[in-house]
């Protein structure tokens, strides 16, 4: 291998067993995610915040870019194609500031809601900051896309097949992804504490001046039971901050986060309403076609004498 200054020490490759658990956990994470966005597209019983949208759609990209040395069938090659592997070391290093970022901005959206509820217009009705919102994140992480992916094709030396997925083995670019994601998840702890303060104001419905419906308590809860387990993603950028060391019990642990977002915001009412009404539609097809088929071949049977 090319002699890289400053670079990764890696720890032994990962064991099969901890390649298909790492996979089955991204997987999970993708599916759920993927399934829970598009009910809340499809179905009218669902309403969402604007940044919860991109909150969802940003984990499920997360998640595919980590099996996608998994879908090209080279996850136990140790040098895979190097368009591949310089593509998903360019994501690995991108996309946490994606998750980071529209975390950061679902808790802020979640915060003005629960801090001035009926006080003030809701923030959707300023088009300008939903927009900034939902572009800020998806513009930052195609920016580090594109540099990391600059990088690795100038210089394909750096990218190796870590045993779960490609990544650079130059610390510069685990360094600015590390900064990137110390900074926007470290701005996450004042909006939980003043989040936290706001919910506890409101989440007596006793008190009749609360300003919040039922509905609103329970998806803020959510959304900040989640923030604060993103508290993680700070150690993990810290490890990779300040160490020269990558090994797989780090990944293992993140690789937990979006299954725990599926649990999170996917056990809700209005959800399994949807999924229940449709299975029920389903099932009402499925049976009408039967019933038009079976008429038909039994007029195509000789009557028995």
């Amino acid at each position: 291998m090319f002699p890289v200054p400053d670079s990764i020490e890696f720890k032994s490759s990962a064991s099969g067993t901890i390649i298909k658990v790492f996979i089955g956990l991204q997987l999970s994470g993708a599916i759920g995610m993927a399934v829970i966005l598009f009910t809340a597209i499809i179905s009218q019983k669902v309403k969402r915040l604007a940044t919860w949208y991109m909150f969802c759609a940003s984990w499920t990209i997360s998640c595919l870019s980590y099996t996608l040395l998994f879908f090209a069938g080279q996850i136990h090659l140790p040098e895979p194609e190097k368009s591949i592997c310089v593509i998903q070391a360019a994501l690995m290093y991108s996309v946490p500031t994606l998750t980071a970022s529209s975390t950061l901005t679902l808790l802020v959206h979640s915060w003005y809601n629960v801090h001035f509820g009926l006080s003030r217009p809701p923030l959707e009705s300023n088009r300008r900051v939903i927009a900034t919102m939902l572009l800020a994140p998806v513009l930052l992480w195609i920016l580090l896309l594109i540099g990391f992916i600059s990088l690795g094709i100038k210089n394909p030396s750096l990218v190796h097949n870590f045993g779960l997925y490609c990544t650079f083995m130059q610390l510069l670019p685990a360094k600015i992804s590390s900064l990137f994601v110390i900074i926007t998840t470290f701005s996450t702890i004042p909006v939980q504490v003043s989040l936290g303060i706001s919910l506890c104001r409101n989440i007596d419905r006793r008190n009749t001046s609360s300003t919040m419906s039922t509905q609103t308590v329970k998806m803020v809860v959510r959304v900040f039971t989640f923030s604060f387990l993103i508290l993680i993603g700070f150690v993990e950028g810290l490890i990779h901050l300040v160490t020269p060391y990558r090994n797989t019990v780090v990944d293992m642990i993140m690789a937990f986060l979006p299954v725990s977002g599926v649990l999170i915001f996917g056990i809700q009412k209005d959800l399994f309403q949807s999924w229940f009404a449709w299975t029920r539609i389903s099932c009402y097809l499925l049976r009408s076609k039967m019933e038009e088929v079976a008429p038909a071949s039994t007029s195509m049977n000789p009557s028995q004498k």
